[in-house]
Order: C-alpha cells, then sequence, then structure tokens
C-alpha cells in the first residue's frame, strides 16, 4: 500500500470519527450514506471544527501534488464540502499544523498495526529500557533503521533544501549533497551564492570515506530540520491558490465538474478560482496559432499595454505571435505611452486572460501541460 491510499485511509477514519457527539437528551442527527469513502454527519453541531475543515487543512499541508491525487477519490458530495473549506481557510498556525499532522499520522499507524517485527521489537525494548536505550540497541542490531540516509529529501523541492542547509557548514552541506540523486544536487548548487557554492563544491571533490555515526547524526539533524520547515511553512496560507493549484493537477473533467459545482453554491468564488487557474504561466504553453488568431483583431496601442510591466517570457510570447513589422510598431507604441496607468493595464489584461480562460475552458486551443491526458484530433 502506497502512502497516498495511507492518508486516504487516515482521511476516511477522521470523517467517521470526528463529527460531534450531540448533547445526552438531544436526539442523534441522521447520517448520510455517501456512495464512496465513509458515513458524515448531515451537518455538524456547533462548537468543534468540522471534520471537513480538517480534511481540508491536512490537505493543504500535505502539498498540492498529493492533495491532488486524495481528492481525485473523493465522492462529488465530500469534494464539494472539502473544497469550500479550502477556498475559506487563510492561516494554519504552527501548532494546528503539528496537530493536523500528528492525528493523521497516528490514524495512518493505528490502521497498519503491526503484530511483530521492528515495531514489535521497539515496544518491547521500550517498555524494559526507556525510549533512548530502546533506539540505541535497535541501531546497533538493525542496520539503516530509519531508512537510507537522506532517503526523506529524494522527492523535495531544491528551493526548500537549500533553506534547510543554507545554515550548514561547507562539510555538512558536501556530505548531504553526495547523498542525493545528482539532479537535485545540482539544482542546490545553483541556488548558493558564489563563496558558498566554491567552498561546498571543494569539500564534495574531496569527500571519501564517512564515518557511519557521522552521516547518522547528521541524518537525525537534518530530517528534523525537514520536519521544522514543514510545519512552519504552514503558518500563512492563501487557500484560493492552494485549491486552484490542487485543481491544475487533477485532469480536466474533474476540475470542471468541480469548478461549475462551485460556482453554483457561491458564484464570486468560482470566479476567483478560474481566474487563478489561468496564469502567465498558462499563456506561455498555449498554442501559438490560436494565439495568432487573437491578437490579430487587437489594436496596437491594447498590445502596447498589454506588454507594459510584464516578463520576458510573456513579452516574447506575445511579439512572437505576430508580423516582425507589427512587432516593431508595437514596441514604439510602449515607448511613446510609457509610463502606462495600472488601472489600464490591469483592464486589458484581465480582458485578455478571460478571453483566453474561455476559449480554453470551451476546448478552442491546446494547452501544454493541463490537456495532456485528453485527445486532439486535426
Amino acid at each position: 500500500m502506497n502512502l497516498n491510499d495511507k492518508r486516504l485511509g487516515a482521511y476516511n477514519k477522521i470523517l467517521k470519527s470526528s463529527a460531534p457527539e450531540p448533547a445526552i437528551a438531544a436526539p442523534r442527527r441522521p447520517s448520510v450514506e455517501l456512495p464512496g469513502l465513509v458515513k458524515v454527519p448531515s451537518s455538524s453541531t456547533g462548537g468543534k471544527e468540522s471534520s471537513f475543515r480538517r480534511v481540508a487543512k491536512f490537505l493543504l499541508l500535505i502539498g498540492v501534488d498529493e492533495a491532488a491525487k486524495v481528492m481525485a477519490k473523493l465522492t462529488p458530495e465530500q469534494t464539494e464540502k472539502v473544497v469550500l473549506e479550502l477556498a475559506s481557510i487563510r492561516r494554519v498556525d504552527k501548532d494546528e499544523a503539528a496537530i493536523v499532522l500528528a492525528e493523521f499520522e497516528s490514524l495512518i499507524k493505528q490502521a497498519h498495526e503491526p503484530s511483530g517485527g521492528v515495531e514489535t521489537a521497539r515496544t518491547i525494548l521500550e517498555a524494559a529500557f526507556g525510549r533512548e536505550r530502546a533506539d540505541e540497541m535497535l541501531r546497533k542490531a538493525i542496520p539503516n533503521l530509519e531508512g537510507k540516509p537522506f532517503d526523506y529529501l529524494e522527492d523535495i523541492d531544491p528551493a526548500k533544501l537549500y533553506h534547510i542547509v543554507a545554515d550548514e557548514l561547507p562539510q555538512v552541506k558536501a556530505m548531504v549533497l553526495s547523498q542525493l540523486k545528482p539532479k537535485l544536487a545540482a539544482e542546490v548548487i545553483k541556488l548558493m551564492d558564489p563563496e558558498d557554492k566554491h567552498a561546498t563544491i571543494i569539500r564534495l571533490a574531496k569527500l571519501e570515506r564517512i564515518n557511519p555515526d557521522v552521516l547518522r547524526r547528521v541524518d537525525e539533524a537534518i530530517r528534523e530540520k525537514v520536519k521544522n520547515v514543514n510545519t512552519s511553512s504552514a503558518d500563512s496560507i492563501d487557500g484560493r491558490s492552494a485549491l486552484a493549484e490542487i485543481l491544475k493537477r487533477m485532469d480536466g473533467s474533474t476540475e470542471k465538474a468541480i469548478l461549475e459545482g462551485l460556482s453554483g453554491s457561491d458564484p464570486d468564488l468560482g470566479r476567483d478560482i478560474r481566474e487563478r487557474l489561468f496564469t502567465i504561466d498558462d499563456i506561455l504553453h498555449a498554442d501559438d496559432k490560436f494565439m495568432q488568431e487573437k491578437l490579430r483583431p487587437m489594436s496596437e496601442h491594447d498590445l502596447a499595454v498589454l506588454l507594459a510591466g510584464k516578463g520576458a517570457e510573456f513579452r516574447q510570447k506575445i511579439l512572437s505571435n505576430v508580423s516582425r513589422t507589427r512587432g516593431d510598431i508595437i514596441l514604439e507604441e510602449e515607448q511613446i505611452i510609457s509610463p502606462v496607468m495600472r488601472g489600464e493595464s490591469e483592464k486589458i489584461t484581465s480582458a485578455f486572460f478571460a478571453l483566453m480562460r474561455r476559449a480554453w475552458e470551451n476546448g478552442e486551443f491546446f494547452l501544454a501541460g493541463r490537456n495532456e491526458q485528453e485527445v486532439w484530433i486535426k
């Protein structure tokens, strides 16, 4: 069973266990049988946070890629409730994040309680000698008890890993990088300043043998820092942006169904999420032939305003889809009207993005990275 299945199991247990009990004198609320996962109360009672909100927080904490995989397995009723909670979350403080993660971790462990092996040995040794002594005895008896050193860094974002090791000595950085996949190590080195990069590379080149005990202690220290970073990063959350990123990673039909349900229950929220779903990055990946058709009727003035203040990649995308002569005229117009008023820039930019977004949602053009699972026929 993989990690996503375990998380889904934990999700199910949360929904089963967290609905608050009514007062003794009050009649029990009827439960609704959902076709997919679990029974949940038809409405939550006052006081405690709803189970759907706790699940939403958990999804935010595990990251958009993992959250998208979990949400894809939910029933429509569950998805609707979780989506509404996701969009409304603005903050999860450090203490609450730790509690939420610990709760789900506990549920995963309960669902897979071992009947023997290492965990049974650990339980017996802890009861007899205490936790620290038990850990020490197990490490001596079972090499790589915690798994391969730094294996928890395999899928980490390079920028996050750089942040984790930034304050470490060059020899520690070199030790960590030597245990990683070359591509990941290279990405981290790229983020270092020249002096730090030089010192780390020199240490890395001179590495020969690493004392296993030193490696273990560094591994434990970095593991703890990763846990702290994961918790602290959840301190401030934009639930709507996170929801948009989750939806981007789901298949088109599921995304469309969720957006339609969201727009039906809260039109303003649905509109906001749609706007977040279509960004400058999507324009960069838009089909060039369709882009040329949409740019053709726009005036040179509007195109100059559209370019004003944008990054080099966006400017290149627009200019590469008009003729060279027209491009020169647009750039001359941009110089003439510069600086452009923010209000005019936002108005023209929003209109252009809305036009492109509606066309993509209607299936009028291909968007690289968002349409891979669909079949296009010419």
